[in-house]
C-alpha cells in the first residue's frame, strides 16, 4: 500500500463546500477590517445577514446602501 495519495483518492469540495468557505472568509474579512474587492475596487464589508429561506447571505458594502452577493465579492489576500 502507498503512503501517498494519488489524484484520484483527493476527495474534491463540492459547490456547496466552496460556498460555504467564501461565507467564511467574508466573515473573517468582517471581523478583522480587511479589505475586499466589488466591481474592481478595494471596500470594506459593513455588514452582511442571512435572511430566512434564503440560500446565500446579503452583504452590504460601507459608502453602499444597496446589497451585493457574495459571489461578486473577491477576498484580497495581502502579505503579512
Amino acid at each position: 500500500m502507498n503512503a501517498r495519495a494519488t489524484a484520484a483518492d483527493v476527495k474534491q469540495p463540492t459547490a456547496r463546500e466552496l460556498a460555504e468557505q467564501h461565507d467564511l472568509r467574508i466573515h473573517r474579512a468582517k471581523q478583522l477590517c480587511r479589505p475586499i474587492r466589488h466591481a474592481g475596487v478595494k471596500k470594506f464589508i459593513a455588514g452582511f445577514c442571512h435572511h430566512k429561506g434564503d440560500a446565500e447571505m446579503v452583504v452590504y458594502l460601507e459608502g453602499s446602501p444597496e446589497p451585493v452577493r457574495p459571489c461578486d465579492i473577491k477576498i484580497i489576500e495581502e502579505a503579512t
